[in-house]
């Protein structure tokens, strides 16, 4: 398969505010640590063509010269983009573009606060191929890479079906952010709905009206709720570097980033 992997990065402010991250580094170097895992784990796969595309939102020069040294240790090919306009609807608008446009078999759009566990591209991408042929789908699927632990908040469980595949299960929902693995054709058929997320999105704030809120709950959510097969491993395959909570309970997240943030 052809995989092109689509990440916008920033290492400025994080649009939800100053609020610490439960890895408390500084975020140019989350970055770095996030996306030098991505790179080990494409590393590992051997069978499928991938290509990256850094979208990258007026970084500071040292980040962007960290970013190049990192992705010279890269097995597959990348190209860093460096947009004009600042800010994160328009970067988020541009991989969801890009997604949309890629010739590509999936595309994977990521955020540059995933940190990624060895095995988890090949795992998506051998499972992405298993569920298709073993169950049957013939909706397309939507792989996001975390369990999320909000997910099993008792007012946000969604019920769904459980698969399995040789390595792990995977549960359905109907919740991503922008970090998800699918076909360049929902992107194309569910368009508008891409463009109103990465162009209206306004996270919640206290004492605003919920109606004026944009973000992906009333805008993708209904797509993987009626249209496309959302699935999510049991247990992550990579770990959203967010607040405490999205700390995976059931992760060493330590752990992992003491092994997959650093360049050997």
């Amino acid at each position: 398969m052809n995989l092109h992997i689509v990440i916008r990065t920033h290492d400025g402010q994080n649009i939800h505010g100053n609020k610490p991250r439960y890895i408390n580094v500084p975020k140019k170097d989350l970055i770095i640590g996030c996306l030098t895992s991505l790179i080990h784990s494409t590393n590992k796969v051997k069978d499928h063509i991938i290509r990256f595309t850094i979208l990258d939102d007026h970084s500071t020069d040292e980040f962007l010269n960290s970013l190049h040294t990192i992705f010279s240790y890269s097995n597959h090919h990348w190209d860093i983009i460096h947009l004009k306009k600042k800010g994160f609807n328009h970067s988020g608008y541009m991989q969801f573009l890009t997604c949309k446009n890629s010739d590509a078999d999936l595309v994977y759009s990521v955020e540059d606060d995933y940190l990624h566990q060895e095995n988890a591209i090949s795992e998506m991408l051998s499972s992405y191929q298993y569920l298709k042929s073993k169950y049957n789908i013939q909706k397309e699927i939507c792989l996001f890479p975390f369990d999320n632990p909000e997910d099993y908040v008792p007012h946000q469980l969604y019920p769904g079906r459980v698969f399995r595949t040789p390595v792990r299960h995977w549960r359905e929902g109907i919740w991503t952010t922008f970090t998800m693995m699918t076909t360049p054709t929902v992107f194309r058929e569910f368009w508008s709905t891409f463009e109103k997320l990465a162009l209206q999105y306004k996270p919640f704030a206290l004492g605003e009206d919920p109606k004026n809120l944009v973000d992906e709950g009333n805008t993708i959510a209904e797509i993987w709720k009626n249209k496309v097969i959302r699935i999510n491993p049991i247990p992550s395959l990579a770990l959203h570097i967010q607040f405490e909570e999205q700390r995976d309970p059931f992760i060493n997240h330590l752990e992992w980033w003491n092994k997959y943030s650093k360049i050997n």
